[in-house]
């Protein structure tokens, strides 16, 4: 990840979801309300090594 990633945009549509990124943080590759269901997408998407995150219900701005 970059320093001066802003996942704003896509984090955006998902908001008070579990939430697993691209290794890289540059794409959803994941998602659901368990941190089970977002890594078993994860895992479809062949992805080795995501990042789980939850995102909040209020979702405005979001610092990893």
């Amino acid at each position: 990840m970059s320093e001066n990633t802003d996942l704003r945009k896509i984090l955006k549509p998902y908001s008070d979801k579990w939430v697993a990124l691209s290794e890289d943080s540059s794409k959803v590759v994941g998602a659901g309300d368990t941190p089970a269901r977002a890594l078993e997408q994860a895992s479809l998407c062949s992805e080795k090594n995501p990042i789980l995150t939850k995102v909040p219900k209020h979702y405005e701005t979001y610092i990893l």
